[in-house]
């Protein structure tokens, strides 16, 4: 088996990603409770600060179990510190070395190029650090800004998938975009 090696923090410059923690609970819900927030998203708005706690703490089960990794995304100078986004690996599977991977940014955050700075740093642990050979995103093609996104960081379109998310009741298509190790 090839050795993996855990990354609970990376950054680049000021932009970093950082292990999900307990101390997020607050700022998952604030920032996931607005239907337009989620709306592309593969969870609903959350209801509750106790719906936010449970999904934080799946989340690091989760992490513990080796089947996710979720991360926040953090904005960091020598005087502040701001929280603006989350990415994650999930639905990893080890035999074959891949993983899906979503991200999401507050929408003040939007048109800075911190997405694909964040994605760059996502595809560092993938491939670096998780010795994944593919990762991939299953993008709504309605969402266009996050195909640009994925785009400009490196992923190749690969196909649709027919119906394969439910936004608003209605079944819609997904682009599926993947990048490889090299």
């Amino acid at each position: 088996m090839v050795s993996i090696e855990i990354i609970d923090e990376i950054n680049e410059g000021n932009l970093f990603l950082r292990k999900v923690s307990k101390d997020d609970i607050s700022f998952f819900y604030n920032s996931l409770k607005n239907k337009e927030m989620t709306n592309y998203l593969s969870l609903g708005p959350l209801r509750s600060l106790e719906h936010s706690r449970r999904l934080i703490k799946n989340y690091l089960k989760s992490w513990n179990k080796y089947l996710q990794f979720n991360y926040v995304i953090e904005l960091r100078d020598d005087k502040s510190k701001s929280r603006i986004g989350s990415a994650s690996l999930w639905n990893i599977s080890w035999i074959h070395n891949r993983s899906g991977v979503g991200i999401w940014i507050l929408p003040e955050y939007w048109k800075k190029g911190l997405g694909k700075r964040a994605i760059q740093l996502v595809k560092n642990i993938a491939f670096n650090h998780l010795n994944l050979n593919r990762i991939e995103a299953h993008i709504a093609v309605k969402n266009e800004r996050s195909i640009k996104m994925f785009k400009n960081s490196n992923f190749e379109e690969e196909g649709i998938l027919r119906k394969y998310l439910n936004i608003d009741g209605k079944f819609c298509d997904a682009l599926i975009l993947s990048s490889f190790r090299i």
